[in-house]
């Protein structure tokens, strides 16, 4: 499977690629495909990141929100664009490693974004809760601490966190919606996680 994500962060090549498919492509079949408005006259896609609207342009790729994007960000909203397809979500939330690829990517996951999430609130659970509900997101009663997410709409991610304390380390879970497998594959879910991650960072430094 070819990389997307390298581990420094060599975003400009991945995103120049995808940019080319992207104006050839023909975004009245992407929208379609990802079950996402489209608007004709302005030849705009709207795409709902984390609960904020984007309206992303064709060909040009001229994306206008509420906040700027990473490159991350519009890598995986041109990954979704391209190869994505959205599906009703069947009631379940699998492990990363259930996913397609999942184990091969499973360690680079873990640290990156399952143990960055443990020991980030693993002793901040309040901390947590005031994030999550800025994000927005639901809670759960599942774990000590845990939530749900949109990434988009009909795509749930589930964060579980089990707190420490003096005999045992902070433990976490994250769960992705069932119906991830027809949008992302697995490396782009390692994307999502920091994507997610960094969004809450954020969130938690203009709250201190």
């Amino acid at each position: 499977m070819e990389s997307f994500y390298g581990k420094n962060n060599k975003e400009e090549l991945p995103l120049e690629f995808y940019l080319s498919k992207f104006r050839e492509g023909d975004p009245v079949e992407m929208a379609a495909r990802c079950a996402l408005p489209w608007d004709g006259e302005k030849r705009a896609v709207t795409i709902t990141l984390l609960g904020e609207d984007f309206s992303v342009s064709h060909p040009d790729f001229t994306i206008v929100g509420p906040s700027p994007l990473t490159n991350p960000e519009r890598i995986l909203f041109l990954r979704y664009l391209l190869d994505g397809r959205y599906s009703l979500p069947g009631g379940q939330y699998l492990t990363y490693r259930e996913f397609p690829w999942g184990e091969v990517y499973l360690q680079q996951f873990t640290g990156r974004c399952i143990k960055r999430f443990a020991f980030s609130y693993g002793s901040r659970p309040e901390l947590l809760g005031r994030v999550m509900e800025r994000m927005p997101a639901k809670k759960l009663s599942r774990s000590d601490a845990g939530w749900e997410v949109a990434l988009m709409p009909g795509l749930n991610i589930q964060l579980l966190l089990w707190v420490g304390d003096d005999e045992f380390p902070p433990n976490a879970q994250i769960l992705f919606s069932d119906n991830f497998r027809h949008a992302f594959t697995a490396e782009d879910l390692a994307n999502i996680g920091d994507i997610v991650l960094n969004r809450m960072k954020q969130i938690g430094a203009s709250l201190s």
